[in-house]
């Protein structure tokens, strides 16, 4: 008789949070004095489908500087596409003061982004619309040893079946350049750790 040994798939092969995922808005955060490295740090708060727990967004980074004033940084290039992409016309002037589309100046943009950006949601579950899709995956510890986090990357899109081709295509780019680098150890599905501890009872 043949040895019998049970399969254990990789997560990202069992586990149908991780991939691309449908998500909706819960919240925002501006926590950019919170960091002196950050010149911008907005975290988003996500709800994906299917799942009862939220997880975070992060667009940060730093600016490129020419004395006083922003010349760039790919933070911009972010945090505009995301805008984009929820349809905020809002952004930042050279000076690092918030603006809205007509050159108003906003005082907080973290109340303008709840106050326009978060949508009305399902009355009965709470939950958001889940207009955008996201690629969440376990990016790889920068040291061994360390805890592989799971991670939202920031590249996101409206909800349609086009868009997560695009999303995927582009994903699949970011690997072969080496900017996505994902965990690759053997995680255990919530089945297979509940047999394994109660065979060690």
């Amino acid at each position: 008789m043949a040895i019998f040994r049970p399969e254990v798939k990789r997560n990202n092969e069992t586990n149908k949070f991780l991939g691309i995922c449908e998500f909706g808005i819960i919240d925002f955060k501006d926590r950019t004095n919170e960091f002196d490295w950050a010149d911008l740090y907005i975290d988003i708060e996500i709800k994906q489908k299917f799942s009862e727990y939220t997880r975070n967004l992060q667009i940060k980074g730093s600016f490129d500087m020419e004395s006083t004033k922003i010349t760039g940084g790919s933070v911009l290039k972010r945090l505009y596409h995301f805008f984009d992409v929820i349809g905020c016309t809002a952004g930042l002037n050279t000076d690092g003061g918030w603006e809205d589309e007509k050159g108003d100046k906003i005082e907080d943009i973290q109340k303008y982004l709840r106050t326009n950006f978060i949508k009305a949601g399902n009355t009965e579950t709470y939950e958001p619309p889940f207009d955008y899709i996201a690629y969440i995956y376990k990016a790889k510890p920068k040291k061994d040893g360390d805890r592989a986090w799971i991670t939202v990357h920031p590249r996101v899109y409206t909800n349609t079946e086009d868009n997560k081709v695009r999303l995927k295509e582009y994903i699949t780019w970011l690997k072969g350049k080496g900017y996505v680098k994902e965990a690759t150890e053997i995680i255990p599905t919530k089945s297979e750790m509940n047999g394994s501890s109660l065979s060690n009872l």
